[in-house]
């Protein structure tokens, strides 16, 4: 995965729309074609094709064409289901005073030990 925040970013965004998230999950279920597409979500076909070409620019997604037919497919499955699970789950609001976090930034700022620094080889 690149650390570059940009491309991250760009990752990101493809995730970032209902129907792109309808469509990948979706084919989390194995390949669909545009038209299966069209059956099972609310969107019509130049819709679903846009919206494939954005996961499609993110690598997200693939296609093999048989004839006229294009069935895409998940190109980076695990990427798609991990973060899928990740978003999905309930996620604890952690809510702070402004003591506390006073308190951290305090913490932070404390000099490191130093049998807790790493040492550099010479």
């Amino acid at each position: 995965m690149p650390d570059d925040p940009q491309v991250l970013a760009e990752l990101i965004k493809a995730f970032a729309h209902p129907t792109r998230l309808l469509i990948l999950g979706e084919l989390m279920s194995g390949p669909k074609c545009v038209t299966d597409m069209e059956d099972l979500l609310p969107a019509r076909q130049a819709n679903i094709s846009q919206h494939l070409a954005v996961l499609r620019f993110a690598k997200l997604v693939d296609y093999a064409q048989d004839g006229t037919l294009r069935c895409y497919y998940l190109a980076r499955p695990t990427l798609v289901e991990n973060l899928l699970d990740v978003v999905r789950r309930e996620h604890f609001v952690v809510k702070r005073t402004a003591a506390q976090i006073q308190a951290d930034k305090e913490q932070a700022a404390r000099p490191k030990p130093a049998s807790s620094r790493v040492r550099a080889k010479t």
